[in-house]
């Protein structure tokens, strides 16, 4: 009898306990704000934090240039000039920008590639005059002479 109350109680006390759990909460971020936090942390010299940042805006809404377009400007920042121009292309696959085509423009003169630099500075003073697109187009014109 003494082990059957025993056995009840022990029972009653185990079922009482409970398991924790473990609960996980969605980003409650949305793409645009993951881009702003990783345009702070780019602001702070932060580039990794930034980087991931812009990657997670990138994984909630493919459709959105300004992500690939920061991590082209990081990637440049970074010196890596080749990850930026893979950046800005995949930008400009979201939305014909001025801004992204004058600064892919710039990265493929410095890399040499002239003749690329041009036709995509050309498209960007066909969509908007910017001074400093003008000054972007006419290093580009300088070294084609």
């Amino acid at each position: 009898m003494k082990r059957l109350i025993f056995l009840i109680t022990t029972a009653f006390i185990l079922s009482s306990c409970s398991i924790p759990k473990i609960v996980v909460y969605d980003d409650p971020l949305t793409a645009s704000e993951h881009n702003d936090l990783g345009v702070v942390y780019e602001k702070k010299g932060m580039f990794d934090l930034a980087e991931k940042e812009y990657k997670k805006a990138i994984k909630k809404d493919k459709n959105l240039y300004l992500p690939y377009f920061n991590l082209g400007n990081l990637y440049y920042k970074k010196g890596e000039k080749e990850k930026a121009v893979e950046y800005y292309l995949k930008a400009l696959e979201k939305e014909r920008n001025p801004d992204v085509l004058n600064n892919l423009a710039y990265v493929l003169y410095e890399l040499g590639r002239y003749e690329e630099a041009k036709k995509y500075i050309e498209e960007a003073l066909s969509i908007k005059k910017d001074p400093r697109y003008e000054d972007t187009y006419t290093k580009i014109k300088e070294k084609l002479k």
